[in-house]
């Protein structure tokens, strides 16, 4: 057994690559992150006594709720509650090995304490990954905002509630049974804030960008071997500085804290509550539209040498050129405003993600065509 630690500052994408390749691999909490993700939850503990002042999304309801009170007593219940009514999605599920690496992006995310959840949470999203448990999680269902369905599908399967799904040793079945299963309790119990502070996020949408690059790096690394002689030098080289900035985003992205309120440490020992709304992935939107022009460019160099053979291969890759300049056209810069403007900028991050994704399968396709002939 090979053992790898997170603190929510340091996890790469080179280190993705290396766990997800690792049979043997596990990942668990740092004790340093550990012990900060305790001393945040403790202000938790206290904006749950009597008298306590009104914190949003600790001690409140979320929306048109966010002036309602909950008990104390009753907020077991409400997280229990509360993944329902966001988790609505349709379409294929997202493959399992990406919906697996959202446990661990969002256990790195929770890792930096600032969204202030139980260090058990953590570690059960972690028990999951380790398992190799992957949420069912449907493939339509965000604007990119913030992935509210994937991830409450998410949660939904961390606590074990009824109607989740999820796979394990390849076959789709009941969560609670595929749990059960991998020898784990088949419910958890999340308690104040945990289901805000897990499905408030960009997080699934991240999950898609970093599985969809690792292939491509190594699409890339054959691709500018084999073209190295009849790529232009300019053209080479905006590959290698897009490829560059693209996974420097990510990387940070890997890094960051995707939740609302956040808790940041004052005098005393205390803890002060800020509002940002940090859940968007706009960058990421964006960059991955770049990355579908470079993926569409790199399939024409592909099709450039193909064309010249008669038959199958020539319109093969033709048809599938097609596909990938079509997916070369920016979706980020659109945007739906939601809420009745009140969010006023909703991106689809999410559709790029899934689109770079889409051009990343196509252009493996277009690399086995010539290499078959």
């Amino acid at each position: 057994m090979n053992i790898y630690e997170i603190d929510g500052y340091n996890l790469t994408m080179k280190q993705i690559e290396i766990i997800l390749s690792d049979p043997d691999s596990k990942v668990r909490l740092s004790a340093e992150a550990a012990h900060k993700c305790r001393a945040s939850r403790k202000q938790i503990d206290r904006w749950l006594q009597k008298d306590a002042p009104i914190v949003y999304g600790v001690n409140t309801g979320l929306g048109n709720l966010k002036d309602v009170v909950v008990p104390p007593e009753q907020h077991i219940q409400w997280n229990k509650c509360l993944p329902y009514p966001h988790a609505a999605g349709m379409g294929d599920y997202l493959p399992a090995p990406i919906t697996r690496l959202s446990l661990l992006l969002r256990a790195n995310v929770l890792a930096r304490s600032f969204s202030a959840v139980r260090v058990e949470l953590i570690e059960r999203l972690l028990d999951l990954f380790n398992h190799k448990i992957s949420p069912a999680v449907h493939s339509e269902g965000s604007t990119g905002l913030s992935d509210l369905a994937p991830l409450a599908q998410c949660i939904m399967v961390i606590a074990g509630l009824e109607d989740a799904t999820a796979y394990y040793n390849g076959e789709l079945m009941p969560a609670k049974q595929a749990l059960t299963k991998a020898g784990l309790e088949p419910t958890f119990d999340l308690e104040c804030k945990e289901v805000l502070a897990i499905m408030n996020g960009s997080t699934m949408t991240q999950a898609i960008a970093v599985y969809s690059f690792i292939e491509f790096e190594d699409l890339f690394a054959r691709h500018t071997s084999l073209f190295k002689d009849t790529i232009i030098s300019d053209k080479l080289s905006a590959y290698n500085r897009t490829v560059e900035f693209a996974r420097e985003i990510l990387n940070f992205e890997n890094n960051i804290s995707c939740d609302n309120p956040l808790l940041f440490e004052t005098d005393f020992n205390e803890y002060e509550a800020v509002m940002g709304c940090n859940c968007s992935n706009t960058q990421v939107g964006y960059i991955l539209d770049l990355m579908s022009i470079i993926v569409c460019e790199m399939g024409s160099d592909i099709d450039s040498t193909v064309q010249s053979i008669e038959g199958y291969a020539k319109e093969t890759s033709s048809h599938l050129m097609a596909k990938l300049k079509t997916a070369s056209m920016q979706v980020s810069a659109d945007s739906i405003p939601t809420k009745s403007g009140q969010e006023d900028h909703v991106e689809f991050s999410f559709t790029a993600s899934k689109k770079f994704l889409h051009g990343v399968r196509i252009l493996k396709i277009l690399h086995q065509i010539s290499a078959d002939y």
